[in-house]
């Protein structure tokens, strides 16, 4: 037995899902076959496929994998629903990567050449603002791919942590993205499934596009069925992907814009109870306005509301018309100065032209200095220097011509005068400038210090002070600091007593041990009042007090209903006990749920069995009164009693069985109505008709009467007697099956389908089997395709007694 197998039996045993004899079974099975214990305990009915898939996953993302050539496994990153990632070392140049490894619970039901789609579209693709793909394979059965680490953190967990981005950081990740759409676009390359979970950013702040699990080529995304357009992340898709229509880069764009909406914002687009909800809101209603929500207007407002429209035509039609609008919105152009990331680089524009040098960012939060400013002031003040040593350079030329000229030595000492103060003014400009940039930088640094949590704040201007010492920016930093740390001492010393009336109210909701939690975590102040402390303590006592009587009792009335069979009321205490216990019962719970679910699904399978057998049964006695009402003809009286027992049956197989003979019974009514039709067309024309009847009791040749049609209702056929002058009705249930069937043959021809298929299922509700078996093969030579009859013919003739 291999170690996934012993540590899966384990973690069963261990979590209650398996006991000592289920844990023998399986050993016994795979000593026998050698297969895996997961598969083995499914095929025993001891575990549900999802308890056994939970429990494999769950190992395999603890368990470093073995045997991927080339790479040393050192640390988990993260686990998802269908992979694990590790920290791993490219043994060959030494590089660390990240190891993305996909459970086998997944490589057992997908194809992993499916699977490293991802790498493959990764692989495609060579940009600073996507992850780039380094290598990917198939390993025993283990689907794996190499990839770009990328040390940070994801928009979501900054999203969570931060509530929403700055607008300096929202311009920076705007076109960071877009870019890196830009170039997969370009390539042909779609994402659809872009949101701030798979967007890295890195601890230098520079964001990367990563999972392309989705990506596929834009010309194979009119190839899909709908089911597989509507693939992607609810929160974040367009409309067209919501409805499983057509789509292009500019689904992509949808989803940059739903992502851009939740940075500024906090939150996403539309929210819902459920994903068809919030698909519906795609589709159907409008966002709210940005400024609306944050109460400020922002240049990227428009441009975010625009990425957002319903309509594709209504958005951007492509990456690098966003870019401009970025561009714009920022006050700036492409061939200006654009920030792209937090290190100064060029991105290349369309074409073979590229975009100008990206403007530096000094730090977190720092600002960006115009270097057109500073380089102008700087062009002037070196004119002036370079006017003023000329003049110097003349003056010296000419000395050598005006020795002993009067008042030259006091003319040169003027003229160096001059030159002195240049100088200095020069040095003045140059400080000034320093000055402003390094204020600049401390009031830019102050923002986004101040734009974080509080409590990562006082770190941050304790780090900034030292830093930006001699600023005015610095004297504020100062003030803020004392500030953010009289509130935080006023939050640790909130009233004692606000929290304990927030944990009886909790208490009253039935939540005893979120009441306790509460309570156990009250400030310090409250630990400091002796009398509130008292009452504290006693309300701690009598709480975990109740939490054990109740889940004493509660306990025994789950195995009452369990041993009864009465799981839902077992179910719903379980529910209870999770909402009042502490930890180490609601774990037991858990574990009695586990087993409570197994058992009823065991008692659903027993019972399940149990009704087929029964609905089976009365299902086979229909046909001793489908071959009473066949023989008369009576197809209404067929369609009563099929109708009758569906509304009886839970068993889809039998429900099919029904919906199979009403469709046959509807064919049958349809023949007769087409023979009477034809009847009816002949009594218009004027033609003579001679109706043939069954014979009266007692007698064996059959009834003959002709004449022409007069009219025909819903039970007669009234003829105008050629021997009489009279008008006759001659009752439909009578006439004879040879007669209906020759005037179908006479109007659709005896090899046609309406003639052969009625033909077979009149003869297969009667037993004649083997007639059913010659017309529905003649109609199988004419082109069509009697699958169906030809089933149910042959489940007549396995099932039914007598045919």
């Amino acid at each position: 037995m291999n170690k996934v197998d012993q540590l899966f039996l384990k973690s069963a045993l261990k979590n209650g899902l398996l006991d000592e004899a289920g844990v023998k079974a399986i050993a016994a099975e795979i000593q026998n076959d050698n297969g895996d214990a997961s598969r083995h305990a499914v095929a025993l009915d001891l575990l549900t496929q999802d308890q056994s898939n939970r429990l494999i996953s769950g190992i395999e993302a603890k368990l470093p994998p073995e045997g991927i050539p080339g790479f040393e496994i050192l640390d988990p990153i993260g686990r998802g629903a269908t992979s694990t990632v590790w920290k791993a070392k490219q043994e060959s140049l030494g590089k660390v990567v990240a190891l993305k490894v996909f459970s086998s619970t997944v490589t057992n039901t997908t194809r992993p050449e499916d699977l490293i789609t991802e790498a493959r579209n990764a692989a495609r693709l060579n940009h600073p603002h996507i992850v780039h793909a380094i290598d990917a394979g198939i390993t025993d059965g283990k689907c794996w791919f190499a990839m770009e680490l990328v040390e940070g953190e994801t928009l979501q967990q900054k999203l969570v942590r931060r509530g929403s981005l700055s607008e300096r950081e929202l311009g920076e990740l705007a076109l960071c993205i877009t870019q890196g759409l830009s170039h997969a676009h370009s390539a042909g390359l779609l994402h659809r499934d872009l949101k701030p979970a798979n967007i890295l950013i890195s601890e230098e702040g520079v964001p990367k596009i990563t999972d392309l699990g989705l990506a596929l080529a834009e010309e194979e995304a009119g190839a899909l069925n709908s089911s597989d357009r509507r693939k992607g992340t609810p929160l974040y898709i367009s409309p067209e992907q919501a409805l499983g229509q057509d789509i292009d880069a500019r689904s992509d764009l949808y989803s940059l814009g739903a992502t851009l909406y939740h940075c500024m914002t906090g939150r996403p687009p539309f929210q819902g109870n459920s994903n068809r909800e919030i698909l519906q809101k795609h589709v159907q209603e409008q966002i709210m306005p940005v400024a609306t929500l944050t109460g400020v207007d922002s240049p990227l407002d428009e441009v975010v509301e625009k990425l957002l429209a319903k309509a594709p035509q209504q958005r951007y039609q492509d990456a690098e018309e966003l870019l401009t609008a970025l561009h714009l919105a920022s006050g700036s152009s492409k061939e200006q100065n654009s920030i792209s990331s937090p290190r100064a680089r060029k991105r290349p524009a369309r074409g073979s032209r590229s975009s100008g040098t990206s403007r530096q960012r000094k730090g977190s939060g720092s600002s960006q200095v115009s270097t057109h400013s500073k380089n102008t002031l700087m062009t002037k003040i070196g004119i002036g220097v370079g006017v003023a040593i000329s003049v110097f350079m003349m003056l010296s030329a000419a000395s050598k011509m005006n020795q002993g000229t009067p008042q030259f030595d006091e003319r040169l000492d003027q003229h160096r005068n001059k030159i002195a103060a240049l100088k200095i003014v020069e040095r003045m400009a140059t400080a000034k400038i320093d000055f402003d940039r390094s204020e600049a930088l401390a009031e830019s640094h102050l923002r986004s210090i101040l734009s974080q949590d509080q409590d990562l704040q006082v770190r941050a201007l304790k780090l900034a002070l030292p830093t930006h010492g001699g600023t005015r920016a610095s004297a504020k930093m100062s003030i803020a600091l004392d500030n953010i740390r009289v509130s935080i001492v006023q939050t640790r010393q909130a009233d004692g007593r606000t929290v304990m009336a927030e944990a009886k109210l909790l208490a009253s909701d039935g939540k005893l041990w979120a009441a306790i939690t509460r309570l156990d975590d009250r400030p310090s102040s409250a630990r400091k009042d002796e009398d509130l402390n008292r009452d504290i303590e006693i309300l701690l006592s009598n709480w975990e007090e109740e939490i054990d009587s109740r889940f004493e009792a509660d306990r025994q009335k789950v195995t009452f209903h369990r041993d009864r069979r009465e799981f839902v009321e077992a179910l719903a205490l379980i529910d209870e006990i999770e909402l009042y216990a502490d930890p180490d019962n609601t774990s037991s719970a858990v574990k009695w749920r586990d087993e409570i679910v197994m058992a009823r699904s065991k008692l659903a399978k027993e019972e399940s069995k149990k009704r087929l057998v029964e609905e089976n049964r009365l299902y086979l006695a229909l046909w001793t009164e489908y071959r009473e009402k066949s023989l008369q003809r009576d197809i209404k009286g067929m369609v009563s009693i099929a109708v009758s027992l569906d509304a009886e049956l839970m068993v889809d197989d039998v429900k099919t069985l029904i919906e199979t003979d009403l469709l046959a019974f509807g064919l049958l009514d349809q023949f007769i109505k087409s023979a009477l039709q034809e009847l009816r067309e002949m009594g218009q024309d004027g033609k003579e008709v001679t109706l043939e009847r069954v014979p009266l009791e007692g007698r064996n040749r059959s009834r003959k009467d002709r004449g022409v049609v007069d009219r025909i209702d819903s039970e007669s056929v009234w003829l105008r007697l050629s021997s009489e002058n009279a008008v006759m009705p001659m009752k439909i249930s009578e006439l004879t099956d040879s007669f209906l069937f020759g005037l179908v043959s006479q109007r659709h021809g005896n090899s046609s389908v309406e003639y052969r298929i009625p033909l077979g299922l009149l003869s297969m509700y009667r037993g004649l089997n083997d007639i059913a078996q010659d017309n529905f093969r003649i109609a199988e030579e004419k082109g069509t395709r009697p699958d169906t009859w030809l089933q149910h013919l042959q489940w007549a003739k396995n099932n039914v007694s007598g045919y």
